[in-house]
C-alpha cells in the first residue's frame, strides 16, 4: 500500500471511533446524530479511498453520492425525531425517546 492510501484509512478509522465513542458515551439525541455524522464520514472516506486504491474511483464517488443521499434522508427523519421528543419531555435525552408512544 502507498503511503497516502494507509494515511486515508486511518484518518477514516480514527474518525469512525471518535463518532462511534459520541454514539455510546453522549445522552444527548443531538450529539448521538453528530457521532453518527462523523462514524458515515469516515466510511465516506473509506470508500473514496478503496477506490483510488483499486483505480476505479468512478464506481467509489456514485457509492458515496448514494451514501450522502441516504444520509440526508436519515438525518432528517431523526431530526424529526427529536423535535417529537422535545414537544413532549421538554428535553432531548436518549432515555426520553424510549416514553414516545404511538
Amino acid at each position: 500500500m502507498t503511503d497516502i492510501v494507509t494515511t486515508h484509512i486511518t484518518v477514516a478509522l480514527v474518525l469512525f471511533l471518535l463518532g462511534l465513542y459520541c454514539v455510546l458515551s453522549k445522552r444527548n439525541l443531538i450529539k448521538i446524530v453528530i457521532g453518527i455524522e462523523v462514524m458515515n464520514k469516515g466510511v465516506i472516506l473509506n470508500f473514496i479511498t478503496a477506490g483510488y486504491y483499486q483505480n476505479n474511483l468512478g464506481i467509489a464517488q456514485a457509492i458515496v453520492v448514494t451514501v450522502i443521499l441516504i444520509d440526508a434522508v436519515v438525518v432528517a427523519v431523526l431530526f424529526a425525531l427529536i423535535v417529537n421528543v422535545f414537544r413532549h419531555n421538554k428535553r432531548i435525552f436518549a432515555e426520553d425517546a424510549a416514553r414516545l408512544k404511538g
